[in-house]
């Protein structure tokens, strides 16, 4: 048994070093590439375009920065080193379920329910952040405001659910998944928010990221691309809704806090199944993860990134 059990930790600890590997490289490559097109874009408008004398060239950078062009060539590099890496377990074993137009709504529903549920969380967050000196009003906008380029709406509405869900549902989850569904579940919804670099983002994208995760498992990566979809195209409509909308803005707000109901309710009725699921997994595949020293350091990394997110005041 014991034979067994220390094979099973040497291959556990295989595959999650390569994970870890992978998922290194690819933020490693999207940070620098995306830093090296931005520049390359500002040296090219202040020479050939902009003439402008009052312009600094930073100035035309953050012009550039807020373009998303920038993403969306840095995101396809690092979604390349992935599949390179992780790639052969992108096919599923049993056929996918159809999601249908029903459960495709429930889904949004759901998204949204964690979403306000997740706020409760970084609400105090951001006030503790506050009384240590630091400030997230920055974080909470890149969050929360929407688009002011065409490329960045398209990068958010549509590169970005792509890249994201093939990484993180495509990859990571299908990767993760012969160690333990509910397992693979947890760990990649948790490397999804951390991924983000924004502490105010941090909740809502763990929570979005177990609906995402739950929708692929269930039905297919493609359900979970076009929930993802729905879900940016809605806070980006959301992001440009005038405030004196106020009927609108009460039907949203409606919307969330029955979408926060029936995700309590879901969560009640299901919690027995899930921890029945959880233990059934046996082996402690989470000690062999959370110990792995490339998976620390990948940890180290987003963990970094999200506290660069907190500025001093």
């Amino acid at each position: 048994m014991w034979d067994e059990l220390g094979d099973l930790r040497r291959a556990a600890k295989r595959d999650f070093r390569r994970l870890a590997v992978a998922l290194i490289l690819q933020e490693t490559l999207l940070i620098a590439s995306a830093y090296a097109i931005q520049r390359a874009l500002a040296r090219y408008l202040a020479t050939h375009v902009i003439r402008i004398p009052p312009l600094t060239p930073d100035e035309i950078y953050d012009m550039v920065w807020n373009t998303g062009v920038d993403m969306i060539a840095a995101s396809l590099v690092g979604l390349a080193v992935v599949l390179v890496f992780l790639g052969g377990r992108l096919r599923r074993e049993t056929p996918a379920e159809p999601i249908g137009v029903r459960r495709f709504l429930i889904a949004v529903v759901a998204i949204n329910g964690m979403q306000l549920l997740s706020s409760l969380i970084s609400i105090p967050l951001e006030n503790f952040v506050d009384s240590l000196g630091y400030s997230l009003e920055q974080a909470a906008e890149i969050s929360s405001g929407a688009s002011v380029t065409v490329s960045m709406f398209l990068y958010s509405v549509i590169i970005a659910p792509l890249v994201e869900e093939a990484v993180f549902r495509g990859a990571v989850l299908r990767w993760l998944e012969p160690w333990g569904r509910g397992f693979a579940l947890a760990v990649s919804a948790l490397l999804f928010g951390l991924m983000h670099g924004n502490l105010v983002q941090f909740p809502t994208a763990v929570a979005c990221g177990l609906v995402f995760g739950y929708v692929s498992q269930r039905f297919s990566l493609k359900a979970a691309v076009a929930a993802h979809a729905a879900n940016n195209l809605l806070v980006e409509l959301i992001g440009i809704l005038p405030d004196e909308w106020e009927l609108v803005w009460g039907g949203y707000s409606a919307m969330m806090l029955m979408s926060g109901a029936y995700v309590i309710y879901w969560a009640l009725t299901h919690c027995r199944q899930l921890a029945r699921e959880l233990r059934g997994e046996g082996f402690p595949v989470a000690k062999w993860f959370f110990t792995s020293i490339p998976v620390l350091l990948l940890l180290a990394l987003y963990i970094v990134r999200t506290l660069e997110s907190a500025v001093p005041v």
